[in-house]
């Protein structure tokens, strides 16, 4: 826009439909994937005391909230199995044998990359965002109900942690 147009370039609305996610880590979540939230961002702030008021700065440290996914499971519960997988390779729950060296969580293979691709009205990439050194948190449970249509869709939410996430315009 400039000084003498207001109006923007493209008055396309963004569509919360249109986005891929991939993760280097768990391959079907490109296709299963439902939701997905881009986490918010804060920045603290330092307080000045003076006699008359608080003043306030700006902070010097980012806090990054988790990453939080719904995704649809197939029927191989391939999706599933390869988010549990994934969990059982960072904390073995069959004894200390294998589990993994907290010297060795800082080993590449217990994390992944992940990157958001938002599509236009068009379906063309207009934007990445890119979360570096992913890891998973958690991960719902999956309910079987016998009052459901077998039409009914089941999916499961997962919440992952991560380094950072930067944008990068395309």
């Amino acid at each position: 826009m400039s000084a003498l147009n207001r109006n923007p370039e493209n008055t396309n609305l963004l569509q919360p439909t249109k986005f891929l996610l991939t993760f280097s880590r768990i391959a079907t979540t490109q296709y299963f994937c439902q939701t997905i939230s881009i986490p918010s961002i804060s920045l603290g702030e330092a307080q000045r005391d003076t006699p008359f008021l608080d003043m306030y700065s700006p902070g010097t440290k980012l806090t990054y909230e988790p990453l939080d996914i719904s995704f649809i499971i197939d029927e191989d519960l391939q999706s599933w199995k390869n988010l549990f997988d994934w969990f059982i390779s960072i904390a073995d729950p069959d004894g200390f044998g294998g589990r993994t060296a907290n010297r060795e969580l800082q080993d590449q293979k217990y994390f992944s990359d992940a990157t958001l691709t938002v599509l236009s009205s068009l379906n063309n990439p207009i934007l990445r965002i890119q979360f570096t050194n992913v890891f998973p948190l958690s991960m719902s449970s999956i309910d079987f109900d016998t009052r459901l249509s077998a039409d009914t869709v089941v999916t499961c939410n997962a919440t992952f942690r991560y380094q950072s996430y930067k944008y990068l315009t395309i």
